[in-house]
């Protein structure tokens, strides 16, 4: 629950409603901007002008605008009490929208929003003198109505005493979109938004100029609103969404002109032409790459390759004799949109990278293999695992922050959007559109030796820990990457290697889970699934519906990653 109710905060969006009822049904918005704070919290300037810029686009946009500046906590809570019983009020099919600018901390992976008048000494000070981020999706959940936008500009400057504490964090915390949602941060989790040298933030001031002009559909109208406040701030601001709609939402209609062009970060390329009559693209969009086209966003990052749209079904498919409960049931899931996933997963020397240009403190420990059943390391990291590694191996020793940081990184170096791949998304490009346990058959046999690595005859020799293959893959821990034939969308050690971290929160099984490929945000949110198998495993965890719950904040000497990017 508690992602879910996150997730509002930082922009969600319900869309079920077609085009062409866009202005048909009821718009309600609750806008509130805090700049005047007491003490021991920095005032800020802009986020009062911020809301006044917003409202009044939304208010051009058809909605019915609430506005509260330099609320208190009571105030904060009654508005957005009220915004609820509004939202009820005005029926099953009213849009509801909740904007908020100002301070914004997050305490243990938890995020707040900062009343004027709070009094915040420490930490433990945060969860009774401010306003729990979950407080607002309560209350659209409790409205019941078809759709709903939230934006955030609380990633300003964290003045709070503790905000050196590892706990509490500048920026907010990482948010993945539930099913049919939309999630967006004025600059990517964990990292700071400016407050803007005059009169508006540049978000603001990108975003008010959007809706008020743009004609386009919701997804590349932030694209826009990114590109523009990454020109505006130099390219140290950019904005991060998520996303998982299930339909359009435009704040303007198109009025039968056409489309408008997408921004374009500066010196960047020409944006493509409108698509041709007759296409079943509504805008001007960067064609995709093809379908296992191998591509990579600049010199030194990471290869991608293109994993088409499709249907599939997800889970323990008939014939599996190694199935499990979490397995089940097999649901058909469905993969609107094309999307890209890196090639190999994440290497040592790519993620030295990140560690050197952003100075992250990767110390704290991992737990490593110890030839019988592991032990922790205080000393251990990713550079010191407990098994020889070279920097073209898969990096280990990296927790599900490790590698959303990384992605974030990489989306603010190149401006896509890198994530953590979903979990139906994982073996969508993992099955390749086999259906079998694993890419040859049901029966593991010697195979696996020959298409990925996992606990081999030699393995278990030095690590006796889990049942092995009675053949040799020539590795004993981790392989460089690419030492494996590709699968059949040019995917190299999908399974193998190590594992890798998806985006879900864990479910014992697949009851409820979604269809539509996005990521799965509630359940036991304190463990994330993990995917692939890895050197250490027997084969049965190597299969392709195979998966497995690692605690969050986990590092382990045989879980790495692979990022997947949206494609524009």
């Amino acid at each position: 629950m508690a992602y879910r109710l996150l997730a509002l905060i930082l922009g969600l969006l319900w869309l079920a409603a077609p085009m062409s009822s866009a202005l048909a049904e009821p718009r309600v918005a609750l806008v509130i901007g805090n700049g005047a704070y007491g003490k021991g919290i920095g005032s800020l300037v802009n986020p009062p002008n911020d809301a006044r810029l917003i409202a009044k686009s939304l208010k051009d946009a058809g909605f019915t605008v609430n506005m509260v500046l330099d609320a208190d906590q009571k105030q904060m809570k009654r508005a957005i009490v009220d915004f609820g019983k509004t939202l009820a009020n005005a029926g099953p099919d009213a849009v509801g929208l909740f904007y908020y600018a100002g301070h914004g901390v997050q305490v243990n992976g938890k995020n707040y929003l900062i009343p004027t008048k709070a009094e915040i000494e420490s930490q433990s000070d945060v969860d009774i003198e401010s306003v729990d981020a979950d407080t607002v999706m309560q209350q659209m959940e409790f409205a019941g109505n078809r759709m709903n936008i939230v934006i955030l500009d609380a990633c300003r400057n964290n003045p709070l005493p503790a905000a050196s504490s590892r706990s509490m964090d500048r920026g907010l915390a990482r948010v993945d979109a539930p099913t049919g949602s939309f999630i967006a941060y004025s600059t990517a989790p964990g990292s700071v938004a400016a407050d803007g040298d005059g009169k508006n933030s540049p978000y603001s001031k990108a975003l008010a100029d959007a809706i008020e002009n743009q004609r386009v559909p919701l997804e590349q109208l932030f694209r826009d609103v990114r590109v523009n406040v990454m020109n505006a701030t130099a390219k140290k601001q950019v904005p991060w969404d998520s996303s998982s709609l299930t339909g359009e939402f435009y704040f303007k209609p198109p009025d039968g002109a056409a489309p408008q062009p997408s921004a374009q970060l500066a010196s960047a390329a020409p944006a493509p032409s409108a698509p041709a009559a007759g296409s079943d693209e509504s805008t001007a969009r960067t064609p995709a790459p093809e379908p296992g086209k191998v591509f990579r966003d600049c010199a030194d990052c990471p290869e991608l390759v293109t994993i088409r749209a499709g249907s599939f079904s997800m889970g323990a498919q008939p014939g599996d004799q190694a199935d499990r409960p979490e397995e089940k049931p097999a649901h058909q899931v469905t993969i609107a949109r094309p999307f890209a996933l890196m090639k190999n997963e994440v290497t040592r020397d790519q993620f030295a990278a990140f560690v050197k240009d952003t100075g992250r403190d990767m110390s704290g420990g991992c737990y490593l293999a110890d030839g019988g059943d592991g032990k922790w390391s205080d000393s251990a990291d990713y550079l010191h695992p407990g098994i020889d590694q070279q920097g073209n191996h898969p990096v280990v020793c990296v927790s599900d922050s490790d590698a959303a940081d990384y992605a974030d990184w990489l989306s603010q170096k190149t401006g896509k959007h890198y994530r953590l791949p979903t979990d139906a998304e994982w073996e969508f490009a993992a099955r390749a559109g086999k259906k079998t346990a694993w890419p040859w058959g049901n029966d593991v046999g010697n195979s696996g030796c020959k298409v990925f690595n996992a606990m081999d005859a030699s393995g278990h020799k030095k690590y006796p820990i889990n049942e092995a293959m009675q053949c040799d893959d020539k590795f004993v821990t981790t392989a460089p990457v690419g030492s494996f034939p590709p699968n059949a969308f040019g995917l190299d050690d999908i399974l193998g290697n190590v594992w890798e971290w998806v985006s879900d929160c864990w479910h014992d099984t697949y009851k409820g889970a979604p269809g539509d490929g996005s990521s799965w945000q509630d359940g036991d949110c304190g463990k994330r699934v993990m995917r692939g198998g890895a050197w250490l495993e027997n084969p049965w965890d190597t299969r392709l519906s195979a998966r497995w719950p690692a605690e969050v904040g986990s590092r382990e000497t045989s879980l790495g990653f692979r990022l997947a990017r949206d494609l524009d």
